[in-house]
This record gives C-alpha cells, structure tokens and sequence, in this order.
C-alpha cells in the first residue's frame, strides 16, 4: 500500500476510501433530502464559526472530524440569503441520488467534480439539478442540468471493485467537470468569475494572494449549510495542476469552489476534489483540481 497516495474523496453521505497501489477506492451511501423551494429573503446575519453549532455526531465522529480539520475548525457558516459569491455556491443532485457542491460560474455554466458522475459501475449518471444558494432545503436558484463534460482520461482511469471505486494516479487531475444548465425558477445569483489564463499567471496569483485560499461547500456535519473556510492555505501547486491546501473539508464538499480574494474580487481556481482519511491526516493535506484542468466545451 503506497501510503502517500492513499486519499478519500468528500462526496455525499457517509464516505470510506483507501488506495492499493496507487488507487484511490471510494465508497458510500447516498444521502436523501426533502424536496427544495425557492427560498425567501430574510436579513443577512453575521457570520458564526460551523464548530459552535450543535453537533448531532457521535464523539469518536467528531474526534476524527476534529483531526481532518487539522486540529480546529475554522469554517464559518455563511448566513442565508447568501451575498457573493457565496450565492453562486450551490447543491448539485445527480439523477442517481448523489450530491456534491457546484459552483455557477455563468448563466449557462457550473463547475464541480467529474467523480460525483461515476460513482457505480455499468449505472451511468448524469446531474439532475443545481440548486444555487441552497439552505436548509430551500434555495434562490433551481437550474437543470443538461449536460456534464469532463476529460475522457478520467473515465479511463477508474476501476471498480465491488463498492469501490479506484481512481487510478493517471487520472486524478482530471477530476473536474463542466455543468451545462439552465435556469428553470427562483433569481439567478452573480456567476464567480473563473479564471483566465495560463499556468505562470496563476502561480503569479497565488503568490499575489500569499498563498491564501477560499472554499466552501455544504459539509456531511451541517448539509443544509454553507460553511466557508476563508484564508486556507495553499501548500503546493504540483505540476499537473492539482493543489495540495489545508482548508477544512469533509465528505459533502466534492466539487466545492476554490477561490481567491483580488483585487477585482474573488476569482475560482479550482474544486476540492479529495482528502486523507483521518488516521493519515499528518501524511498528506487535502487535494484541489485547478481550472487549468477544464475540457474543452
């Protein structure tokens, strides 16, 4: 076992993964939600960290949890109606039950994670719907999903063995997607504005930004919130155009926006796109796929 290759990616409910030769192996249950609505506009509150909400998990949950965020959580839990960007920030739902976190990034255009697509054998999948803004089983936009695109290798790279999925090297920096939707109800947010450009403008960015990131996503510890973790740390951008960070994450932020704060405001870099278990939290930070890796539409 290569244990510096052994990571597990947060997507849904409930998610184990380990990594044999190489190979990252992914396994969980779905997670089910209520039927969501539009959602209406109440005052904006001041943000309160995620860890001083009530925790319905069990101790040793938590103690793991506490582990993979490094030793303390600092996510904050971003108050609804959200302002930007944070409204851009949405729940993607697959039309196989699974969810993940997507990001609008405009009108006709979403990015998220290409393994929230892939996740059983001979069962293809595709998004169902994008919710932007969702809270708490409501939302302020409802987009169709139309259409998926992510690079061909990334497929190619997987193997399946019972409930697992094994996302072989070769293929984890193609683990982002392109979301084709379209808006069916509710008030579209302001899209994030992406990234543009080639690989020395964003290495010039991050060291514009000293290295500091933003993610947020809706964490398997609060679901049915948004939680941010602003001014993470990035800790290498590697060749292929992956990222190692330590921003807090947990099984639920696949395909959650990475982002930085400009000058021009904030700017999507990347998803999240996996995690060291627990128990090798110490061995390895977590992974993001910049938007450098995006196929071409």
């Amino acid at each position: 076992m290569i244990i510096e290759e052994k990571i597990a990616v947060a997507l849904g409910l409930t998610v184990t993964a380990c990594t044999l030769i190489g190979a990252v192996a992914l396994a969980f249950n779905p997670p089910r939600l209520n039927p969501a609505k539009p959602i209406a506009s109440v005052p904006v509150a001041e943000f309160v960290r995620a860890a001083s909400m009530p925790d319905k998990q069990n101790p040793e949950l938590s103690r793991q949890q506490q582990i993979l965020f490094f030793g303390t959580d600092d996510r904050l839990v971003i108050p609804a109606p959200y302002p930007a960007p944070f409204a851009a920030i949405g729940q993607l739902t697959t039309k196989n039950d699974y969810n993940c976190t997507a990001t609008l990034v405009a009108s006709d255009l979403a990015v998220t994670a290409a393994h929230c697509f892939m996740m059983e054998a001979r069962k293809p999948d595709a998004g169902l719907w994008f919710k932007a803004g969702f809270h708490q089983g409501e939302y302020q936009a409802k987009y169709q999903v139309l259409d998926q695109v992510f690079h061909p290798a990334f497929k190619r790279g997987l193997q399946y063995k019972g409930n697992d999925v094994y996302i072989l090297p070769q293929a984890a920096e193609h683990d982002i997607a392109w979301l084709k939707v379209k808006l069916v109800e509710g008030v579209a947010p302001t899209p994030m504005p992406l990234f543009k450009g080639e690989r020395a403008a964003l290495e010039q960015a991050f060291k514009t930004a000293n290295m500091q990131l933003n993610q947020g996503g809706f964490a398997e510890d609060h679901d049915q919130l948004l939680t941010a973790h602003l001014a993470c740390s990035l800790t290498q951008f590697r060749q292929n155009n992956t990222l190692f960070h330590r921003c807090d994450t947990l099984s639920g932020d696949s395909g959650s926006p990475i982002w930085l704060t400009t000058d021009q405001g904030p700017l999507l870099i990347g998803v999240q796109s996996s995690a060291p278990d627990w128990f090798n939290r110490q061995k390895a930070d977590n992974v993001g796929v910049s938007v450098l890796q995006l196929p071409a539409l």
